[in-house]
């Protein structure tokens, strides 16, 4: 309310002032600050950066070579890959700044499919649970290091 108050006080003043600009409810502010996971609705159409890399089942699994392990998914840009299959984001939706869901067009083995599939991510965003919403399994991953170039 303040800075609305002081963005008009400068335009009838005839002020350019950078405090014009929206700014987020103190509610918003407050559940950020707070670490609470708040609604978002946004459309997307690649993975948010903390999602992007390789997961495993277990810590153990992330030395398993990516290309030939069950246990690996990684997320890169608009593309989720599993060791036989491979899909492309074709549409989603960030529903809180922890959840999100996707439909995909997935290719491997000679087979075309689509499926939707939601993530949400743990509070200290290390742990990753996906769920298929075609069947509703759901998964759950551990974040793997990242690998070094070299």
């Amino acid at each position: 309310m303040t800075a609305r108050i002081f963005c008009v006080s400068a335009a009838l003043l005839g002020a350019s002032v950078g405090a014009c600009l929206p700014v987020a409810s103190e509610d918003k502010a407050q559940a950020t600050a707070a670490n609470i996971d708040v609604p978002l609705e946004i459309a997307i159409n690649q993975f948010p950066g903390g999602y992007q890399g390789r997961w495993a089942t277990s810590e153990a699994n992330c030395a398993d070579d990516p290309e030939n392990s069950p246990a690996m998914m990684s997320l890169q840009g608009k593309l989720v890959k599993f060791h036989e299959s491979i899909g492309t984001m074709t549409a989603g939706k960030r529903q809180t700044s922890k959840t999100m869901e996707a439909e995909f067009e997935f290719v491997g083995e000679g087979e075309k499919w689509n499926k939707t599939i939601a993530f949400a991510m743990s509070e200290d965003r290390k742990r990753l649970t996906r769920i298929d919403r075609d069947d509703g399994l759901s998964y759950r991953y551990v974040q793997c290091p990242k690998l070094m170039a070299g």
